[in-house]
């Protein structure tokens, strides 16, 4: 049973006082006793002094009977227990009482209490002569008795005063520690959680002092019991929604340390991941037991460089599934220091599978044609570089032949576009049952195929071209009835003897082509320096003669063509489209002579003119109240260039025009061929308040890369890729996976070549918000009045 604190203090107190009473009537009693004794042995020797000193004249005058009367009378006496009387030789002369065995006399009271009797020794003397000795016994019963009565009496004291003292004791004691019961209880009640427990006030002030500052304690224990209780309700609030986010979004939050991904937390996002349980992600070795083997060295490197240098980074990288399959993931990571200054990644970890199987295909679709599945031109230029980097390392020579398809454009018209594309996929099938596994055939456009042959002569080369023509002439192909032969002529160039320069190398087998299509068709032809001449005279020097022509002549047009929302019609702005009239006034559109213009020089003065007539279009449709927003194309060879910025600047100022107004685009691959500048110019642009968007986007792939670091407000997906939406499964694929990744980045897309409703229908199903095309609207040689086309009659 625990004591309480106040009954152990009136207990201490209780105690002392005991132990001090009981000191205090035992040197009481002993005083008493020793005072006692000394009076009654006083009294005994006084006594018997007297007794001697009466005898004296007894002992010198009276016979020994009358001394023995006189001893007899002295027995009467209750405290004297004996009593004799010797003369000088010690013979008795009177005895009272029965007399002891001892001789001696007790020198003190303590000797005397070993027979209860006092003896004493006196010896008698008259005049000096020593006449006797008296010996007298007294009984030490009256000592003994009265002593016993003074302890009783002193006990008795005792008794009533530790009763007193407990009384008071504890008297005082309730009432100087009630205030610490109540201390107690309320602790106690406290202790329980009941904080609204309270003391009562009033009496004394101590006390009331008292039980205010315990009653403000509990108040203020209650008080912040209810805070705590509403910060932790909120908490709750708050974890419940973030374990609720963590759980809605698409990705695993995480908790990693260094090296590799030691995660110390996950979400619970991490099971559906990888069909592990969370409790596996959490073992030291999971990460790196999961890893794909040819990810974990470069992603340990990557890991160590960024968390030593405190750097966020971003890593896509391969893991394995619980069931065995490979995944792509993208890991998002801060790092940051923890209390013990060592680094820790926080993120995110995203599946991108789906995402990185789009890349891949759209890799395979960006560099293969989509009708007879070889490489396209971009890709077989790559190919052609590299075998020229091939031959010359080795010393080895090699051949590209250009093939052109002598009759395609009069099948393609005359029977359709359906037969057309059987036609193609026919040649390109017989072509490579001719070619060894090491050549490489692509379809560099629509009736154009090249074949790179390595380790290649000059008799072989040709030998390879007669074989394919073989192989093309050997079998007709029938339509409705009709034979139709296959055909080609074929310019062959030999590297790196003739070039090393892919472009050049492709340019002098277009020629030699060219030059075995006017020997008659049917023919094989390796380049020669007189093909140069004949191709040039015929075609780039025409055509440059052509352009300066009209530059001087104002005979270049502006067109425009309206960019639509697909879902409403609504006009949002027109693309201006350059258009040069010919001799015989039909307009030329700009694939037939921007190549020459930009080997010649002649594309600033076209972009130039282009800029200042638009830019001045849009300030006219201010002034007439009826603005309008324009797209201008600008040429690779002049995007970037200060000195075109400055001149677009000083245009927009001279004339007036709305900058907001205004939207420049850009080939991808011209935008991406040098980053830093491109964002550079792009910025400058948008500062002024200028929009930006990236023409013919997915001809080249590299600009997925880069998209995200180029700060632009449209895609024009390539019109290659759209006019065919409706039959091409393929295009209508990568045309998919455009839109996609443009949307993760909150870019809206255009549509270019938009040319029947089936199209329109197929882009509002994939969230292609704006197009434009034929089936839209033409372009015409000015801006239409109406704000809407009207969609319905399509």
């Amino acid at each position: 049973m625990r004591i309480r604190l106040s009954t152990r203090l009136i207990l201490l107190i209780v105690a002392l006082q005991v132990l001090m009473l009981f000191l205090l009537v035992w040197n009481s009693n002993r005083l008493m006793t020793d005072s006692h004794i000394r009076m009654y042995e006083d009294m005994m020797r006084s006594e018997s002094q007297l007794l001697a000193k009466a005898l004296v004249p007894g002992m010198l005058y009276t016979q020994s009977a009358d001394l023995q009367k006189i001893f007899d009378q002295l027995g009467a006496q209750h405290k004297m227990v004996y009593a004799v009387l010797s003369d000088a030789n010690g013979e008795p002369l009177a005895i009272s009482g029965k007399t002891p065995h001892r001789n001696h006399p007790d020198h003190d009271y303590q000797s005397a209490l070993n027979d209860g009797v006092f003896d004493i020794v006196i010896p008698l003397f008259d005049e000096g002569r020593m006449l006797g000795k008296l010996r007298v016994g007294y009984s030490l019963d009256a000592a003994l008795i009265l002593n016993q009565k003074t302890r009783r009496q002193n006990l008795l004291i005792a008794l009533l005063g530790v009763i007193i003292t407990l009384s008071a004791t504890f008297l005082l004691g309730f009432y100087f520690t009630r205030n610490l019961r109540q201390l107690e209880k309320g602790a106690r009640e406290l202790a329980k959680d009941h904080l609204d427990y309270r003391i009562e006030t009033g009496g004394k002030a101590s006390n009331n002092e008292l039980a205010t500052t315990f009653n403000h304690l509990a108040q203020h224990l209650s008080e912040t019991k209810q805070a705590l209780h509403k910060e932790h309700s909120a908490l709750e609030r708050e974890t419940r929604f973030m374990q609720a986010l963590l759980d809605g979004i698409d990705a695993v939050v995480m908790e990693a340390r260094p090296p590799g991904y030691q995660f110390t937390f996950v979400s619970r996002e991490a099971s559906n991941l990888m069909g592990f349980p969370v409790s596996d992600w959490l073992k030291p070795d999971f990460w790196a037991s999961h890893v794909h083997p040819d990810d974990r060295d470069w992603l340990e490197e990557t890991i160590a460089t960024h968390t030593k240098n405190g750097e966020s980074f971003t890593a896509d990288f391969r893991m394995i599934h619980h069931d065995g399959h490979e995944l792509w993931v993208r890991a998002i990571n801060s790092v940051e220091l923890d209390e013990d200054q060592q680094p820790i990644m926080r993120g995110l970890i995203l599946d991108i599978t789906e995402q990185k199987t789009a890349e891949e295909r759209i890799v395979y679709l960006a560099e293969h044609d989509s009708l007879t599945g070889l490489i396209n031109r971009r890709r077989f230029q790559k190919e052609l570089e590299r075998a020229i980097s091939f031959s010359q390392r080795y010393q080895q020579q090699g051949a590209v032949l250009f093939i052109d398809l002598d009759q395609f454009k009069y099948v393609n018209d005359t029977y359709g576009h359906q037969y057309g594309d059987e036609y193609l996929l026919d040649v390109s099938r017989r072509l490579s049952q001719v070619l060894r596994r090491t050549d490489i055939l692509g379809r560099l456009g629509g009736d154009e195929f090249g074949v790179i042959i390595p380790k290649c002569s000059y008799e072989e080369a040709h030998t390879v071209g007669m074989a394919l023509l073989g192989a093309l002439a050997q079998e007709n192909l029938e339509y409705g009835g009709k034979v139709i032969p296959v055909s080609a002529s074929i310019g062959i160039a030999l590297f790196p003897s003739q070039s090393a320069v892919p472009s050049d190398l492709l340019a002098k087998a277009d020629a030699a082509m060219y030059t075995a299509k006017r020997k008659g068709r049917g023919q094989v032809h390796i380049f020669s320096d007189d093909d140069v001449e004949l191709w040039n005279m015929q075609s780039k020097i025409h055509w440059e003669e052509r352009i300066r022509w009209a530059l001087k002549d104002d005979r270049f047009k502006l067109f425009y063509q309206p960019v639509v929302e697909v879902a409403s019609g609504l006009i949002t702005h027109y693309e201006v489209l350059l258009r040069m009239r010919g001799e015989d006034g039909e307009m030329i559109a700009p694939g037939a002579y921007m190549e020459t213009a930009e080997r010649f020089g002649l594309i600033r003065e076209i972009d130039r003119w282009v800029v200042d007539k638009a830019i001045k279009a849009q300030a006219d449709s201010i002034k007439k109240h009826k603005p309008v927003s324009l797209a201008i194309n600008l040429s690779g060879r002049h995007f970037g260039n200060v000195g075109m910025l400055e001149y677009i600047k000083e245009a927009i100022h001279t004339y007036g025009a709305d900058p907001q107004s205004l939207m420049f685009e850009v080939t991808e691959t011209e935008a991406v061929e040098n980053l830093s500048k491109a964002r550079g110019f792009i910025d400058a642009l948008r500062d002024i308040g200028c929009k930006f968007a990236l023409d013919d986007f997915g001809i080249g792939f590299s600009s997925f890369h880069y998209l995200r670091n180029l700060p632009v407000d449209y895609i024009k997906i390539d019109g290659s890729f759209v006019r065919n939406l409706h039959i091409d499964n393929d295009d209508r694929l990568f045309v998919k996976a455009i839109v996609d990744l443009a949307r993760g980045l909150k870019i809206p897309c255009i549509a270019e070549f938009v040319e029947n409703a089936h199209i329109i229908e197929i882009l509002m199903e994939m969230g292609v918000q704006l197009g434009q095309g034929y089936f839209i609207a033409k372009p015409e040689p000015e801006c239409i009045d109406d704000l809407i086309v009207d969609m319905s009659q399509y």
